[in-house]
């Protein structure tokens, strides 16, 4: 084993941090099989500032030529959570991320970590340029277990601005939704989707009336593009515009303005 490989492998983060700045600087034919390994067990360490550095690395190796794309498609089926999405997180930093890596970067989307859960919803929006399947996947994400990757899934769907059936329909399903959060992103999405969709501008009418001031003021918000020339939706945002609650009476008014320039 090589120095490099070593203090890859080293449990000071210090040690790994100028050791992947040392190969980072090197001439990537040079760089050996077992310290390409080494750095790319790297994309697993606890601390982010290894994993973010470890995979710039593995980037600028894979565009100098060293045989490190396989390895890092190899770690997406790593037992271990932090290696799948360290190397979906490597591979995301290269010109074209693979489908492969996408299970693991829908895994990320659910973490608990808001900082990979949106460096996990950038990737997907590469992915889905050259992808066009990859808005079924986060119909399905949609659906699942996890509140927060219900969550991210909504949000990357609003990003990409495909409004499809099977889309919008989930957008629906999950303004319903039982977490709060998953709420919001549903709205937040129904508002660029689903803008003419009566059960969404249903959902959200409902919502303008619930007692959650949160899901209030982001109905209210959201009704800005949902149902315009709506006479119900237009007569519900009157009525919160003269609410005794001062934030969600500058939402309605906002969302009157702006359907007034629509």
């Amino acid at each position: 084993m090589s120095g490099r490989a070593a203090a890859l492998r080293s449990e000071d983060s210090g040690a790994r941090l100028r050791a992947i700045a040392e190969i980072a600087d090197t001439d990537a034919a040079t760089v050996v099989d077992d310290e390409l390994r080494a750095l790319v067990e790297c994309l697993g360490f606890g601390g982010k500032a290894v994993q973010r550095r470890a995979a710039e690395a593995c980037a600028a190796l894979a565009a100098g030529g060293a045989p490190v794309r396989p390895l890092l498609l190899e770690a997406l089926a790593s037992e271990l959570p932090a290696l799948r999405w360290g190397a979906a997180y490597a591979l995301g930093r290269t010109d074209l991320a693979p489908r492969a890596a996408l299970p693991a970067v829908l895994e990320a989307l659910g973490s608990d970590d808001g900082d990979v859960r949106w460096a996990a919803a950038e990737i997907v929006q590469r992915l889905a340029r050259h992808d066009a399947t990859i808005g079924v996947e986060l119909v399905r994400a949609v659906g699942g277990e996890a509140p927060e990757r219900r969550k991210m899934a909504l949000y990357c769907l609003r990003d990409l601005g495909v409004g499809e059936p099977m889309i919008r329909a989930a957008t629906v399903r999950a303004m319903s939704d039982a977490d709060e959060g998953v709420v919001l992103a549903a709205l937040s999405a129904a508002a660029k989707l689903a803008t003419a969709d009566g059960d969404a501008i249903g959902a959200g009418l409902r919502l303008l009336n619930s007692p959650n001031p949160r899901l209030q003021r982001a109905a209210a918000s959201a009704m800005a593009t949902l149902g315009q020339h709506n006479a119900e939706v237009d007569e519900a945002l009157r009525r919160a515009a003269a609410s005794s609650d001062e934030s969600l009476r500058r939402a309605a008014e906002r969302a009157i303005a702006q359907r007034g320039r629509a």
